[in-house]
């Protein structure tokens, strides 16, 4: 299930670290409904989740610590795998909170306006073109806690893509076999350099050619791609027509 939720701002910005802000509001919501019954089934520990959210901003000027926007409104863009339903859930949690004002950093706050669907396509090929809003690729050393992120263009970035992808897909029940004849070729990638919590995480954004099984793509395109896949990776479908 696709959909995107319009917010209003009270002022033309947002912080640079904005996906904490909207990770804070679908938290909200889910502890709001049917008594916070579902918020563990996505918040406990470091569960898998599978939804993914990205943000639209149009001609968007970047400051030291937020993004000055043209108006004041966002979108937020909202995919999910609709075997558990999650898409339904978000949305009925979300309709609790519509006209809601929600406070976030820089004494401003988001309020719901709209929710609307957006046209999901079914993948039937093994090659597609996806465009993708910030890719997270990360190496995560647990010996001394520290990370290191990969971008398109970096020689160990497909290796460990597999490694992330193999993990993230093993527990919908997709044999890790299927990741080693993917196949990821750049076409129109940059790297971005994007604020998350108290650090910054080199991302790929742009459109690249995905070469694999039509069902671990369609899978991809339902959650996302990548490490982080809830706050990175929300793709969208550029074309299969190859």
């Amino acid at each position: 299930m696709r959909f995107y939720l319009t917010f209003e701002l009270e002022k033309n910005s947002i912080p640079k670290d904005y996906r904490r802000v909207i990770l804070s509001y679908i938290k909200k919501s889910l502890t709001e409904i049917l008594d916070g019954k579902y918020y563990s089934q996505y918040f406990k520990d470091t569960i898998q989740k599978d939804f993914c959210f990205s943000l639209k901003l149009p001609k968007a000027k970047f400051a030291k610590d937020e993004i000055i926007l043209e108006d004041n409104s966002i979108k937020v863009l909202f995919t999910s795998d609709d075997r558990q339903k999650t898409g339904l859930l978000l949305q009925q949690a979300f309709m609790k909170q519509k006209n809601k004002k929600f406070l976030i950093p820089n004494q401003n706050s988001i309020t719901l306006k709209q929710i609307h669907q957006r046209r999901e396509q079914k993948i039937t090929s093994s090659k597609v073109i996806f465009k993708t809003y910030g890719l997270c690729v990360r190496d995560h050393n647990k010996e001394t806690n520290k990370d290191n992120h990969y971008v398109y263009s970096d020689e160990k970035f497909n290796e460990q893509l597999k490694v992330v992808l193999k993990n993230q897909i093993s527990p919908a029940g997709f044999s890790k076999d299927i990741v080693d004849s993917i196949k990821f070729s750049p076409i129109n990638c940059k790297k971005v350099l994007v604020k998350h919590y108290d650090t910054y995480v080199d991302t790929t954004v742009g459109s690249f050619l995905l070469e694999g099984n039509p069902l671990l793509l369609q899978y991809l395109y339902d959650v996302g791609m990548g490490s982080r896949n809830t706050m990175f990776g929300y793709l969208d479908l550029v074309t299969q027509d190859l």
